[in-house]
């Protein structure tokens, strides 16, 4: 499975990650409302899988990650540098839920 590279899909599960993408890159106003709508949209990319063990331990990495990043938000305002650092791992983990979905839907 390639780590690196993101995979790209046509189903319904595309927009879903390009909203989790959305969510990753924006400052959002609420870091509340943002971490329920991404443990929202990766539910939804879950829902219809077939091993839904094995994408959770992606899912727990990508949302603890991303809880990080909101809390950094929080505390040091969306200027912070090292928010990048934590975009980029948010990212990675949210990359290895997509290619776990699409593997599964093969």
């Amino acid at each position: 499975m390639n780590m690196i590279a993101p995979i790209r899909s046509a189903d319904a599960r595309n927009s879903i990650f390009g909203r989790l993408q959305t969510l990753i890159a924006s400052r959002p106003a609420s870091p509340d409302a943002a971490r329920a709508e991404a443990r929202h949209l990766i539910s939804l990319a879950m829902a219809d899988t077939w091993q839904a063990d094995g994408l959770w331990g992606a899912a727990d990495a990508f949302h603890a990650h991303f809880d990080f990043m909101m809390q950094t938000i929080e505390i040091n305002g969306a200027d912070d540098p090292n928010l990048r650092t934590l975009r980029t791992k948010c990212r990675f983990y949210l990359d290895q839920v997509e290619a776990l979905c699409q593997s599964m839907s093969h």
